[in-house]
Protein backbone atom coordinates (compact mmCIF):
# COMPACT_ATOMS: atom_id res chain seq x y z
CA UNK A 1 0.00 0.00 0.00
CA UNK A 2 1.12 3.22 -0.83
CA UNK A 3 2.67 5.64 1.87
CA UNK A 4 0.60 8.43 1.75
CA UNK A 5 -2.21 6.38 2.28
CA UNK A 6 -0.80 4.79 5.51
CA UNK A 7 -0.29 8.37 6.80
CA UNK A 8 -3.84 9.10 6.05
CA UNK A 9 -4.95 5.99 7.93
CA UNK A 10 -2.07 6.94 10.87
CA UNK A 11 -3.53 10.52 10.92
CA UNK A 12 -7.32 9.47 10.74
CA UNK A 13 -6.88 7.02 13.33
CA UNK A 14 -4.99 9.33 15.01
CA UNK A 15 -7.42 12.50 14.99
CA UNK A 16 -10.49 10.56 15.39
CA UNK A 17 -9.22 8.75 18.75
CA UNK A 18 -7.52 12.13 19.71
CA UNK A 19 -11.23 13.67 20.31
CA UNK A 20 -12.18 13.14 24.10
CA UNK A 21 -15.35 10.58 23.90
CA UNK A 22 -16.09 11.58 20.52
CA UNK A 23 -14.03 9.90 18.21
CA UNK A 24 -15.38 8.07 14.49
CA UNK A 25 -15.44 4.58 14.04
CA UNK A 26 -11.68 4.72 12.32
CA UNK A 27 -11.36 1.23 11.41
CA UNK A 28 -14.52 1.11 9.24
CA UNK A 29 -12.30 4.35 7.10
CA UNK A 30 -9.42 2.21 7.23
CA UNK A 31 -11.46 -0.71 6.06
CA UNK A 32 -12.82 0.96 3.16
CA UNK A 33 -9.17 2.30 1.92
CA UNK A 34 -8.61 -1.52 2.34
CA UNK A 35 -10.86 -2.36 -0.09
CA UNK A 36 -10.44 0.33 -2.54
CA UNK A 37 -6.93 -1.10 -2.52
CA UNK A 38 -7.03 -4.53 -2.46
CA UNK A 39 -7.47 -7.26 0.38
CA UNK A 40 -4.46 -9.34 0.81
CA UNK A 41 -1.88 -10.23 3.92
CA UNK A 42 0.65 -7.46 3.06
CA UNK A 43 -2.19 -4.61 2.79
CA UNK A 44 -3.99 -6.14 5.91
CA UNK A 45 -1.41 -6.17 8.00
CA UNK A 46 -0.19 -2.53 6.98
CA UNK A 47 -3.28 -1.45 7.91
CA UNK A 48 -3.62 -2.75 11.37
CA UNK A 49 -0.16 -1.54 12.75
CA UNK A 50 -0.74 1.82 11.67
CA UNK A 51 -4.49 2.20 12.64
CA UNK A 52 -2.96 0.55 15.92
CA UNK A 53 -0.17 3.33 16.26
CA UNK A 54 -2.33 6.42 15.24
CA UNK A 55 -5.26 5.20 17.81
CA UNK A 56 -2.60 4.53 20.89
CA UNK A 57 -0.79 7.72 20.12
CA UNK A 58 -3.78 9.50 20.31
CA UNK A 59 -4.30 8.47 23.70
CA UNK A 60 -1.37 10.49 24.92
CA UNK A 61 -3.73 13.54 24.19
CA UNK A 62 -7.04 12.61 26.77
CA UNK A 63 -3.70 12.40 29.17
CA UNK A 64 -2.72 15.58 28.89
CA UNK A 65 -6.49 17.00 29.34
CA UNK A 66 -6.06 15.05 32.53
CA UNK A 67 -2.78 17.01 33.55
CA UNK A 68 -4.27 19.89 33.05
CA UNK A 69 -7.63 20.06 34.02
CA UNK A 70 -6.46 17.68 37.28
CA UNK A 71 -7.59 20.49 40.39
CA UNK A 72 -11.11 20.35 38.75
CA UNK A 73 -11.40 16.51 38.26
CA UNK A 74 -10.52 15.65 41.62
CA UNK A 75 -13.69 15.17 43.11
CA UNK A 76 -15.24 14.04 40.06
CA UNK A 77 -17.19 10.49 41.52
CA UNK A 78 -15.60 8.07 38.70
CA UNK A 79 -12.36 10.37 39.06
CA UNK A 80 -12.10 9.43 42.86
CA UNK A 81 -13.39 5.60 42.13
CA UNK A 82 -11.16 4.63 39.60
CA UNK A 83 -8.49 6.62 41.03
CA UNK A 84 -8.26 3.55 43.71
CA UNK A 85 -6.74 1.27 41.10
CA UNK A 86 -4.07 3.69 39.84
CA UNK A 87 -1.32 1.82 41.31
CA UNK A 88 -2.25 -1.61 41.52
CA UNK A 89 -1.80 -4.09 38.27
CA UNK A 90 -5.75 -3.90 38.00
CA UNK A 91 -5.43 -0.42 36.58
CA UNK A 92 -3.27 -1.96 33.29
CA UNK A 93 -5.99 -4.68 32.75
CA UNK A 94 -8.88 -2.27 32.57
CA UNK A 95 -6.83 -0.44 30.17
CA UNK A 96 -5.90 -3.51 28.46
CA UNK A 97 -9.34 -4.35 28.04
CA UNK A 98 -10.76 -0.92 27.59
CA UNK A 99 -8.71 -0.67 24.64
CA UNK A 100 -9.96 -3.60 22.65
CA UNK A 101 -13.83 -2.99 23.29
CA UNK A 102 -15.47 -1.46 20.13
CA UNK A 103 -17.11 1.05 19.55
CA UNK A 104 -17.23 2.80 23.14
CA UNK A 105 -13.78 4.73 24.18
CA UNK A 106 -13.59 3.62 28.00
CA UNK A 107 -9.52 3.70 27.62
CA UNK A 108 -10.15 7.65 27.41
CA UNK A 109 -11.69 7.74 30.96
CA UNK A 110 -8.28 5.92 31.97
CA UNK A 111 -6.11 7.96 30.05
CA UNK A 112 -7.95 11.18 32.21
CA UNK A 113 -7.16 9.55 35.00
CA UNK A 114 -4.04 8.68 33.97
CA UNK A 115 -3.44 12.53 33.47
CA UNK A 116 -5.08 13.19 36.84
CA UNK A 117 -2.60 11.11 38.73
CA UNK A 118 0.15 11.51 37.14
CA UNK A 119 0.21 7.38 36.03
CA UNK A 120 3.35 6.59 33.58
CA UNK A 121 2.44 7.77 30.01
CA UNK A 122 4.98 5.40 28.52
CA UNK A 123 3.42 2.14 30.63
CA UNK A 124 0.19 3.01 29.16
CA UNK A 125 1.14 3.48 25.74
CA UNK A 126 2.80 0.37 25.46
CA UNK A 127 -0.07 -1.50 26.76
CA UNK A 128 -2.51 0.57 24.22
CA UNK A 129 -0.17 -0.06 21.40
CA UNK A 130 -0.66 -4.14 22.02
CA UNK A 131 -4.45 -4.04 22.47
CA UNK A 132 -5.14 -1.46 19.65
CA UNK A 133 -2.92 -4.24 17.25
CA UNK A 134 -5.47 -6.60 19.00
CA UNK A 135 -8.36 -4.76 17.72
CA UNK A 136 -7.41 -3.76 14.53
CA UNK A 137 -7.01 -7.72 14.40
CA UNK A 138 -10.36 -8.17 14.88
CA UNK A 139 -12.49 -5.31 13.74
CA UNK A 140 -11.17 -4.58 10.36
CA UNK A 141 -12.02 -8.00 8.77
CA UNK A 142 -15.44 -7.93 10.34
CA UNK A 143 -15.66 -4.33 8.92
CA UNK A 144 -14.62 -5.46 5.58
CA UNK A 145 -16.45 -8.25 5.19
CA UNK A 146 -19.56 -6.49 6.98
CA UNK A 147 -18.85 -3.41 4.26
CA UNK A 148 -18.76 -5.90 1.30
CA UNK A 149 -22.31 -7.74 2.30
CA UNK A 150 -23.87 -4.17 3.36
CA UNK A 151 -22.98 -2.40 -0.22
CA UNK A 152 -24.19 -5.64 -2.01
CA UNK A 153 -27.52 -5.65 0.11
CA UNK A 154 -28.98 -2.79 0.02
CA UNK A 155 -26.61 -0.48 -1.32
CA UNK A 156 -25.24 1.50 1.35
CA UNK A 157 -22.26 3.99 0.87
CA UNK A 158 -19.26 3.11 3.27
CA UNK A 159 -19.45 6.63 4.50
CA UNK A 160 -23.01 6.56 4.91
CA UNK A 161 -22.21 3.55 7.46
CA UNK A 162 -19.33 6.03 9.39
CA UNK A 163 -21.90 9.11 9.44
CA UNK A 164 -24.56 6.61 11.37
CA UNK A 165 -22.40 4.86 13.33
CA UNK A 166 -20.44 8.04 14.92
CA UNK A 167 -23.52 9.39 15.73
CA UNK A 168 -24.50 5.98 17.55
CA UNK A 169 -21.01 6.32 19.23
CA UNK A 170 -21.03 9.73 20.31
CA UNK A 171 -24.26 8.77 21.98
CA UNK A 172 -23.07 6.02 23.55
CA UNK A 173 -19.96 7.62 24.76
CA UNK A 174 -21.70 10.48 26.80
CA UNK A 175 -24.05 7.85 28.11
CA UNK A 176 -21.05 6.01 29.00
CA UNK A 177 -19.31 8.95 30.99
CA UNK A 178 -22.27 9.38 32.58
CA UNK A 179 -23.09 6.74 34.61
CA UNK A 180 -22.02 6.49 38.26
CA UNK A 181 -19.35 3.29 37.74
CA UNK A 182 -19.15 3.30 41.71
CA UNK A 183 -22.48 2.85 42.08
CA UNK A 184 -22.74 -0.05 39.18
CA UNK A 185 -19.47 -1.52 40.85
CA UNK A 186 -21.16 -1.91 44.12
CA UNK A 187 -24.38 -3.15 42.59
CA UNK A 188 -22.88 -6.07 40.73
CA UNK A 189 -20.16 -6.58 44.00
CA UNK A 190 -23.02 -6.94 46.33
CA UNK A 191 -24.83 -9.39 43.65
CA UNK A 192 -22.13 -11.36 43.45
CA UNK A 193 -21.60 -11.92 47.08
CA UNK A 194 -25.48 -13.03 47.42
CA UNK A 195 -25.56 -15.57 45.01
CA UNK A 196 -22.05 -16.80 46.53
CA UNK A 197 -23.60 -17.03 50.27
CA UNK A 198 -26.55 -18.28 48.91
CA UNK A 199 -24.51 -21.49 46.86
CA UNK A 200 -22.62 -21.81 50.40
CA UNK A 201 -26.06 -22.35 51.77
Amino acid sequence: MRIYLLLFIFAISFATNATPFFGAPYTIIASTILIKCGVNTLNFIEVVIFTALGAATSKSVMYILGVGTRRGLKDNKNIKFFSKFIKTKYFYIILFIFSIIPFLPLDDLVYLLGGVEKAPLIRMLEISYGAKIIKSLIEIPIEVFGILQISEAIGLKPVETGIISTIVLVILAIIMFKLNWEDLYNRVENYIKARYHLKER
